[in-house]
């Protein structure tokens, strides 16, 4: 997740944080959010970075998850 924030934060000309902190990435890799509604839970993620990022962040978990 850090090396897609970090190519999400270059794109936009943007320090890395402000697409997600450390802290919400790490909760992110803990909880492992299935949902969108899950995702929302996570501290740091509010509707406008589920608008932007739910869907990738859904995936990236999905990916680092393997095949289930």
């Amino acid at each position: 997740m850090r090396e897609w924030r970090s190519g999400v934060a270059r794109e936009i000309d943007k320090p890395a944080f402000t697409v997600l902190v450390d802290s919400t990435l790490a909760e992110i890799a803990e909880t492992r959010p299935s949902s969108v509604a899950e995702l929302a839970r996570v501290n740091g993620i509010g509707p406008a970075k589920i608008d932007r990022y739910g869907t990738t962040l859904l995936e990236l978990v999905r990916a680092a998850a393997g095949p289930s």
